[in-house]
């Protein structure tokens, strides 16, 4: 198998791995005074898990939503996505964490950003025709 042709599988490695590691984190128990420790102050650590919130479902959505294999289907990520932060939410009561529907909104902001990256990429990597116009696929 060439480098190239293994691409495609090297990217849903890639991303099956990244959503792993971060379900493991979620569902992971954080002592709040160690947090508190290394960033700081209540309103560091807040700020910054809800920026992680954030940043790392944009680059899931990003990694999955550029994923050649997914094709024009790509955009089942985007409520794959959103099922998983809800109900990694969920389950974070059962961990010794908070559960908060806010976190799933802000996964959600998190996940429209990274799918607004993916389409940007897809218009800008667009086939176009010799006059400028779109490809009409």
């Amino acid at each position: 198998m060439s480098c190239c042709r293994a691409w495609p599988t090297v990217h849903i490695f890639v991303f099956a791995v990244a959503l792993t590691a971060w379900t493991v984190a979620l569902l992971s128990p954080v002592p709040h005074d160690s947090a508190k420790k290394v960033l700081g102050s209540d309103w560091e650590v807040f700020l910054f898990g809800k920026t992680l919130h954030v940043g790392t479902y944009a680059v899931l959505t990003i990694l999955g939503g550029t994923a050649a294999a997914f094709g024009r289907r790509w955009w089942w990520v985007l409520p794959g996505l959103v099922a998983h932060g809800g109900l990694t939410e969920y389950l974070q009561g059962f961990v010794g964490r908070g559960s908060r529907i806010e976190d799933v909104g802000l996964d959600s902001l998190g996940i429209a950003i990274g799918g607004l990256v993916v389409l940007a990429a897809r218009a800008v990597n667009r086939p176009r025709s010799p006059a400028g116009l779109a490809n009409p696929e």
